[in-house]
């Protein structure tokens, strides 16, 4: 007998079929899959892969839905392909009331980002200049564009990316680098507040940023939407893109102050280190905790409910965890800690926006109905 769970995941792998996401076959292979596991004196389904596994693993613990992994791989499939040059300016110029979309299905179709590899590449190139130009003549007139495009390289495609991820398109990008100036601006002066106010570096050392900077930076974003008609943003994608835009705003700004402070034979490693690790760290964790907040006051308007609630506790105690062991000192080989937290937080970005993907569909089908 198939049950409720099976027959909601045959109809999402349909959908997906529908839309070109699945061929016939990768269809086929994970009915079958789903099938086996109604099967009489069947046991649990087999998982694909150990990523798979441990991603299932995460999802379950945290409440969050199962990871599609044919989704992910459809999520990057135009990375590398050919597009017209005017797209970039078509798909970026929106958000605004004259230039948001009508709700339709269509929005709800799972999306496939590419410029915020455009962006990563023209700025890594920029950052590449610069690194040469530094290195042959050590001009101090170098090292405002040398932090400045060393720091925000990253995490600004990294902005790009969830702008891309936000289908609604109800974004624009001027509202987006409101958060990552403003939002990231306030969220590094409430860090230095509640550092004051609750002094535990003695206590925890490094790992007590987790702590403290977390909170902070939702307090950021709680604090910059609290400017904005609320009525505009109704969507957890949209919470996801205000988080994301806080994060690298918070991560760009911390950074350029370590390259300022690593003295001249540092400050390239510092730079480029950080940048490696920004997609892992700052931008995700606090795209996760304003997802979680947004979530759990749906549910409440008051405060203490909300910091309670099992959609919103559980998800910030997991991203203040992952940057508490992330600032732990040890590493492993080949900086392997991080690589792993990254692929914890990664797991739950992907989740939520699955859940936010149906979510914009919900809604799509509701305005469509007569």
């Amino acid at each position: 007998m198939i049950s409720d769970d099976q027959l909601n995941q045959l109809e999402r792998l349909g959908a997906l079929r529908d839309r070109g996401v699945l061929t016939p076959s990768e269809f086929e292979a994970e009915k079958r899959r789903i099938l086996q596991a109604s099967a009489p004196g069947a046991g649990p389904a087999r998982r694909g892969s150990m990523f798979q596994s441990a991603s299932d693993a995460i999802t379950n613990q945290l409440g969050l839905e199962r990871l599609e992994p044919l989704t992910v791989k459809h999520l990057f499939s135009e990375v590398f392909r050919k597009h017209d040059p005017d797209a970039v300016e078509n798909i970026l110029s929106v958000g605004t009331t004259l230039t948001t979309p009508a709700l339709t299905p269509s929005v709800a179709a799972t999306p496939t980002p590419w410029i915020f590899f455009r962006i990563l590449l023209t700025t890594l190139l920029t950052y590449g200049i610069f690194i040469v130009a530094w290195g042959v003549w050590e001009n101090p007139k170098l090292l405002p564009g040398l932090i400045i495009i060393g720091a925000f390289a990253v995490p600004f495609s990294m902005i790009i990316l969830f702008f891309e991820l936000n289908t609604p398109r109800n974004v624009s990008a001027p509202r987006a680098m409101h958060f990552l100036f403003v939002g990231g601006a306030a969220s590094l002066l409430f860090t230095l507040v509640i550092g004051d106010l609750v002094p535990i570096f003695g206590v925890f050392g490094a790992s007590a940023a987790g702590l403290i900077e977390e909170p902070a930076k939702l307090l950021a974003v709680v604090a910059t939407l609290a400017t904005l008609p609320r009525e505009r943003y109704p969507y957890r994608l949209n919470a996801l893109l205000f988080g994301a835009c806080v994060g690298a705003g918070f991560a760009a700004f911390e950074t350029a102050g370590y390259a300022l402070t690593a003295g001249d034979e540092a400050r390239a490693a510092t730079l480029t280190i950080r940048g490696l690790l920004a997609p892992f760290g700052h931008v995700i964790w606090t795209a996760i905790t304003s997802v979680a907040y947004w979530s759990a006051q749906r549910e409440s308007a008051r405060l203490g409910d909300i910091l309670t609630s099992r959609r919103f506790l559980p998800l910030m105690l997991t991203c203040m965890g992952l940057h508490f062991v992330w600032n732990m000192n040890f590493t492993g080989p080949f900086m392997i800690k991080y690589w792993v937290l990254g692929a914890i937080g990664w797991v739950i970005v992907l989740s939520l926006i699955q859940m936010g993907l149906r979510e914009i569909n919900e809604a799509a089908a509701g305005a469509a109905r007569p």
